[in-house]
């Protein structure tokens, strides 16, 4: 599959939008940075997006992908970032990763937290014996927005649990609004180029009410 068309799609809809906007702030919860901050991080994340696209009309690789991402969070001091900055910024970057299908999450903590504290929390983790991540199966429907698989990944899965919800979830690609069923007997599982926006329980809505919620949230959240 030929993912270079994907990518610049999903690249380019990163750009034109406004990911440290005032209302970027405010929809998280906090307090909008200084104007030079947002302007900075908006500018520098943009710059970054071009390289990536450029890297894919070239036909890069997964290592090629994941060098950029290493050398673009190193040019960025996190002493300069108050802690609310520092956590949009790896946010943002996670974005990213998603987008090109690399796994960045042990350089974002480190980062974030230093290597001293990440290597104290593995430490943690082995001795309380967390065990690691084992994906069982992959629940995945394609974004009606770009076509990027929309991955559910089943870490555990027990009979007699039921599908007790619709879910209308986003697209971290396109940002397109999606409806999602994930069936029975899933226990714990983790999202994949989504993240849910709501869940509608199927004892009050059927499958036709759910899309119309859908509809709703598409008309009012995108205007």
């Amino acid at each position: 599959m030929n993912t270079q068309p994907f990518l610049i799609t999903a690249l380019s809809n990163f750009k034109e939008r406004g990911k440290f906007s005032y209302s970027a702030y405010m929809d998280r919860g906090l307090n909008p940075s200084d104007d030079e901050t947002r302007d900075g991080l908006e500018r520098f994340f943009n710059h970054f997006a071009d390289q990536l696209m450029m890297a894919a009309k070239q036909g890069g690789t997964e290592k090629d992908y994941k060098r950029l991402l290493m050398d673009a969070l190193k040019m960025l001091n996190k002493n300069v970032f108050d802690t609310e900055d520092r956590e949009f910024i790896c946010d943002t970057f996670d974005e990213l990763a998603g987008i090109v299908r690399v796994d960045l999450k042990d350089e974002l903590n480190k980062w974030l937290y230093g290597s001293f504290l990440v290597s104290m929390m593995k430490v943690v983790d082995f001795i309380k014996g967390k065990k690691k991540e084992k994906v069982l199966e992959i629940r995945s429907e394609a974004c009606t927005g770009c076509s990027q698989p929309l991955e559910a990944l089943v870490l555990e899965k027990q009979q007699g649990i039921p599908d007790t919800d619709w879910w209308i979830v986003q697209c971290n690609s396109c940002r397109e609004y999606n409806l999602f069923s994930i069936g029975p007997n899933i226990k714990e599982l983790r999202f994949n180029g989504f993240h849910q926006v709501e869940s509608l329980p199927r004892r009050e809505f059927t499958e036709e009410q759910a899309f119309i919620r859908l509809e709703q949230i598409k008309y009012f959240r995108q205007r």
